[in-house]
């Protein structure tokens, strides 16, 4: 199990999530408004896409560039290329307890 945080503007929402699950799995259990993952998590649409705390950049698995992860996020409104990930692609492992994640505007 980890502790993920999510943070807003002035909020922060944390969440524990079993270890297999996805951040996407994390943020529908908070009911997280900004995540609206369409898609339903297939890695289709976009819409679950968030920034990771550059202090965990380093440790949160890197993007599978054949994936559609890297193209979606370049379409993406406040993409950053060393921060930017969908919440559906990123699956939790015991490292990620603390992991803070950081909201985007829609």
């Amino acid at each position: 199990m980890a502790k993920i945080f999510f943070k807003k503007t002035n909020q922060i929402l944390e969440v524990d999530v079993n270890v297999g699950e996805t951040l996407l799995d994390a943020a529908k259990k908070i009911n997280i408004s900004e995540i609206t993952a369409d898609c339903k998590g297939n890695c289709a649409c976009g819409t679950c896409h968030v920034h990771i705390d550059d202090k965990w950049i380093d440790t949160i698995e890197p993007i599978y560039m054949a994936s559609l992860e890297p193209y979606l996020l370049e379409k993406s409104k406040n993409y950053n290329e060393k921060l930017s990930r969908l919440c559906c692609q990123v699956e939790i492992e015991d490292a990620y307890d603390g992991l803070i994640v950081h909201l985007l505007e829609n």
